[in-house]
């Protein structure tokens, strides 16, 4: 078994570095990400938007795939990193709650899944999958924000904070929406997608056949893979393999075992397959992406 190797270091980002104007601590921003973003946290809130593409994204201890439709938020003092894929295209919109009234703050963070986000208490991290009309939505915010700050024209601060506070409003929609407005037919089909991941972040270090999966959840192959892809974003087969990716990196990062040990951990046939799937993903090999860790820790 191997070492367990040391963390990297983190990067404390400050807000005043962000935000040009102290009147409205708000920023959108559209990148392409490609590669590793290091460990970091900061003092300010951060809703991610995954346009294109799809990433892992590494927060206290738990690895998530993020696929594009993908919403989620970061608290303040959270410490998280990404590998991103090649073209991975996304939004950042930070905040501090500094840009709104302290009234209308107060109402907000009662808003159903804003408590979560928004007070400090200990909740298990969630992200939405969106679906073609709430992604609409939320980029029409995004944009909107995105167009007032780089342009500036009259009265752009109060606009910034009312499409700040029509995005929270529309997040708590989207949240209640997937998580308490849920339908009974909806809840089958969360239940069936719910199931078919656990199968697979079980199973991902054997031979992988759909049938099996399919099985397992008293449902069709083609079935099942039709509601996969709608409510994740990627089929059974393609998450399965970002799943495999992102255990694969997690070893490379923390413990000392050869590349061909991490290979055979995380259900890949042979060195070579896992080497080229590896780099056709994060654009990069094993060992190249371990290289590049150890320089961060130094």
């Amino acid at each position: 078994m191997g070492k367990v190797r040391m963390e990297s270091k983190v990067n404390y980002l400050e807000s005043s570095n962000f935000f040009a104007s102290k009147n409205v601590p708000i920023l959108v921003m559209d990148t392409e990400h490609h590669g590793r973003v290091g460990m970091h946290s900061h003092d300010f809130y951060e809703f991610v938007y995954i346009d294109k593409g799809f990433s892992m994204h590494f927060c206290e201890g738990e690895t998530t795939v993020l696929t594009s439709g993908d919403l989620f938020a970061i608290k303040p003092g959270q410490v998280h990193s990404y590998n991103s894929a090649h073209h991975t295209f996304l939004y950042n919109c930070l905040f501090s709650m500094e840009a709104l009234e302290s009234s209308i703050a107060a109402e907000i963070v009662e808003l159903p899944g804003l408590k979560q986000i928004l007070e400090p208490v200990d909740t298990k991290w969630q992200k939405l999958h969106l679906d073609f009309t709430e992604r609409r939505e939320v980029l029409v915010y995004l944009e909107k924000m995105k167009w007032e700050q780089i342009n500036k024209g009259i009265g752009w601060e109060l606009n910034m904070k009312s499409l700040l506070i029509s995005f929270l409003v529309l997040y708590s929609r989207l949240y209640s929406n997937h998580y308490e407005n849920v339908t009974t037919s909806n809840k089958a089909q969360i239940l069936h997608i719910h199931k078919a991941l656990k199968y697979i972040e079980e199973n991902y270090k054997k031979d992988f056949l759909l049938k099996d999966m399919a099985k397992s959840i008293n449902l069709s192959p083609d079935y099942i893979s039709r509601q996969f892809k709608i409510a994740i974003g990627l089929s059974p087969i393609e998450y399965l393999r970002n799943f495999r990716i992102a255990k694969a990196m997690e070893q490379l990062k923390t413990t000392d075992l050869s590349i061909s040990e991490i290979a055979a951990n995380t259900g890949f046939s042979d060195i070579s397959n896992f080497s080229r799937q590896f780099r056709q993903v994060i654009g990069t090999s094993p060992s190249a992406f371990r290289k590049n860790d150890d320089a961060e820790k130094s």
